[in-house]
């Protein structure tokens, strides 16, 4: 089975949240210093206003841009390794042209054929990372699937395809 992430991965991950939560400290230093010496040396209320706008936009701009993405896939890291997973063997279809937001992480759709409905075959959409180059599964082949919730966390070929 080839897992797709790691405990280094994780901690690559934390020493970068650290990183940034450090440059969002020292931007916010700055804007609070400014505001306090607006507020205490020049007295000038409208100075004061845009500094203390200023001093939150910059704290949305900074999280919402830099922190909150990572934070999300470091949940999905997370899950990964601690998780709960499942496994599967399932016919491989397709992969989808687009890459869409499934809990904020970047990922790109692979379409599997699971059990037969009544109604026929049943076509499942799991979620790889875009992070990773896509596997080079051939339509049809049977892949042995490690997935928590609909990320793939693992994947093997399965061994039914070398008869």
């Amino acid at each position: 089975m080839h897992d797709l992430y790691s405990e280094n991965d994780l901690l690559q991950i934390n020493t970068q949240l650290k990183k940034r939560y450090l440059v969002l400290a020292l931007v916010m230093a700055l804007f609070v210093a400014a505001f306090i010496v607006s507020m205490t040396a020049f007295r000038v209320e409208w100075v004061s206003v845009v500094i203390f706008f200023l001093l939150g936009a910059a704290a949305v701009f900074i999280i919402d841009l830099f922190c909150l993405p990572l934070h999300r896939y470091r949940r999905l890291v997370t899950a990964a390794l601690t998780g709960r997973s499942h496994t599967d063997v399932l016919v491989y279809n397709g992969a989808e042209s687009e890459t869409s937001l499934v809990e904020g992480v970047r990922c790109r759709g692979l379409l599997f054929l699971g059990e037969p409905e009544k109604h026929g075959e049943r076509e499942q959409r799991y979620y790889w990372d875009a992070e990773f180059p896509l596997p080079t599964f051939r339509q049809g082949e049977d892949v042995t699937l490690k997935y928590t919730g609909r990320n793939i966390i693992g994947y093997q070929e399965s061994s039914r395809n070398a008869e």
